[in-house]
């Protein structure tokens, strides 16, 4: 930490190279020595998981942000404590958001009115367009009616995601973007724009080969299994992330900078278990729609094998409800774009399942 960078409720040390954030147990810590990597922890807003990774790599004069965060005052006050921590000057800053969600673009505006550069993937960029535009909301609505979602629960569900869109071309940051294969450099280092799809359609990675690290996003964690949901009908988002998760395994990845979380063992044991994971619950929805042919979509979330309250379906939390729903939407898209179902429409016009 920079000397003299500090005040009565930060700037403390809680380890080697590690210091606080403020008073509430956030820091900021050295993960990695080549190229020179610190996490600096934000608070999560709104699920389970506590925190959310902005992580700054330093080389001589320049500096790379990956993500930027949920967006409050205190996430902004905790990250820009960060950059002074580490001496860093945010007008020699370079942002680069992995993917579109609200906590890992929060804190974007905020970097760039301090004069930081943002540059997010092409990918990133269209779901932006498409995730934050009203018609994807009535489309989610739409898509969660046929699957026999009520019409009350279909749209509070819709939009507590999408309430969490951003659009940096509609909110007025500016940004530039990377096509897939295109270096983004920071120093010494150089690291290559990755496509990872499946969490969302445009996520990416940044790969650096000579020390294999890589820095994911969501696209895997080992905090848990990242949430799959559904795009639009006849997309595969599921089958997009179990050929991500085994690309990801088969790329020699020693060092992962996650979004949520810690590296916690070998990367490449990690992507090929959660991608049996998934194909586990996609298994468990065709079994139940074997056994009890015709089931609408919403009818099939419990056999899912999710770990939820569905005796207190009403009292779970919305955000928690659309995650279930959306990934369970995501693994039927997944059966009948890998042709073991059939999406049947009955005469009101509710999606129902039929094991082929």
């Amino acid at each position: 930490m920079t000397s003299g960078a500090q005040g009565e409720d930060w700037g403390q040390g809680c380890g080697a190279n590690c210091f606080t954030l403020d008073g509430d147990g956030f820091t900021c810590s050295q993960v990695l020595d080549e190229p020179e990597v610190w996490r600096v922890e934000l608070l999560m807003h709104d699920t389970f998981l506590p925190s959310v990774n902005a992580f700054v790599v330093r080389d001589g004069a320049e500096t790379l942000v990956v993500d930027a965060g949920t967006p409050d005052e205190f996430n902004d006050t905790r990250l820009m404590r960060a950059l002074v921590g580490l001496g860093v000057d945010p007008e020699r800053v370079t942002l680069f958001c992995t993917h579109a969600h609200i906590d890992h673009t929060g804190l974007a505006r905020e970097l760039s009115e301090a004069g930081a550069r943002v540059v997010v993937g092409e990918g990133v960029a269209g779901d932006m367009t498409r995730l934050a535009a009203h018609a994807w909301r009535d489309e989610m609505v739409a898509r969660m009616r046929a699957e026999g979602v009520g019409e009350a629960e279909a749209v509070e569900l819709a939009d507590v995601i999408w309430d969490h869109a951003r659009d940096f071309t509609r909110e007025g940051i500016p940004f530039e973007t990377l096509a897939e294969g295109d270096v983004l450099r920071c120093g010494r280092w150089a690291f290559e724009v990755v496509a990872t799809p499946g969490h969302t359609p445009g996520q990416c990675a940044l790969w650096e080969p000579r020390t294999r690290t890589a820095f994911l996003g969501d696209a895997v964690l080992f905090l848990c299994s990242t949430c799959i949901g559904f795009w639009g009908e006849g997309e595969d988002p599921i089958g997009e992330q179990l050929a991500t998760l085994r690309r990801l395994a088969d790329r020699g990845i020693e060092h992962a900078l996650m979004g949520h979380g810690l590296q916690e063992g070998d990367v490449a044991e990690r992507c090929l278990a959660n991608a049996a994971h998934h194909e586990r619950r996609s298994a468990r929805a065709l079994a139940a729609i074997r056994e009890t042919p015709g089931q609408t979509g919403f009818e099939l979330v419990p056999a899912m094998g999710w770990r939820a309250p569905f005796e207190r379906w009403g009292e779970t939390p919305a955000l928690t409800r659309w995650f279930l729903v959306s990934e369970s939407i995501a693994h039927l898209d997944h059966l009948v774009a890998t042709g073991a179902v059939r999406r049947e429409l009955d005469a009101a016009g509710a999606s129902r399942y039929v094991a082929l």
